[in-house]
């Protein structure tokens, strides 16, 4: 199990995490010199377990924060893991050679609608940003579509997307995917967790 330091202003890492990290490890390790990618990174959790798990994998994280970048960092020096991080919004700072090569993209995306924002418990309205929670489009699934439309250039075909949502957006996630060109669309439950969801999509 990895210890994740994390710093206050960063996103507090859900059980449901875990589960998204080992949906896109066991699509990586069959693989030969996988790439993954993890969207909106944070701690750099995800990034770091499939880092941890697939030590042959090239692992790159982006996050729009820079306190979350600096924090994915520091995880990464302290675990002496290999993976890259880099401030940027979606697939923005990936190295642009690794278009269309990339096995497995990963995003625990903010998904709560601009309006419902202040029905979050207040814990997390106060020791976490506003942007790990909402990204500020109507019905919360603004980046969610735009990285299912960046996906389609960034996958190898047979590569996968993988996002995390809570089971009351599954059905609209799906859909988008299916819309954005991605097949093999499933819902992925862990058994665990009632309320986790990991919806994927394979190019």
């Amino acid at each position: 199990m990895l210890r994740i330091t994390i710093r206050p202003g960063v996103f507090v890492p859900r059980d449901s995490t875990t589960f998204l990290a080992e949906q896109a490890i066991r699509r990586l390790r069959p693989r030969r010199d996988p790439v993954a990618i993890d969207v909106a990174t944070g701690s750099g959790i995800v990034a770091l377990a499939i880092a941890n798990e697939v030590p042959k994998a090239r692992v790159f994280g982006t996050d729009i924060s820079a306190e979350a970048v600096r924090a994915a960092r520091s995880n990464a020096r302290r675990l002496r893991l290999g993976a890259r991080f880099a401030v940027a919004d979606g697939l923005g700072g990936v190295p642009p050679a690794l278009e269309g090569s990339v096995d497995v993209i990963t995003l625990h995306p903010p998904y709560v609608p601009s309006a419902e924002l202040t029905e979050l418990a207040p814990e997390m309205l106060l020791f976490e940003p506003r942007h790990t929670h909402t990204d500020g489009s109507e019905d919360g699934l603004g980046l969610v579509r735009s990285t299912v439309e960046r996906s389609r250039t960034w996958l190898k075909p047979g590569g996968w997307l993988c996002i995390e949502v809570s089971p009351d957006v599954t059905r609209a996630l799906a859909t988008a995917m299916r819309r954005g060109g991605l097949g093999h669309v499933a819902v992925t439950t862990d058994s665990r967790s009632a309320g986790t969801r990991v919806v994927v999509g394979r190019r």
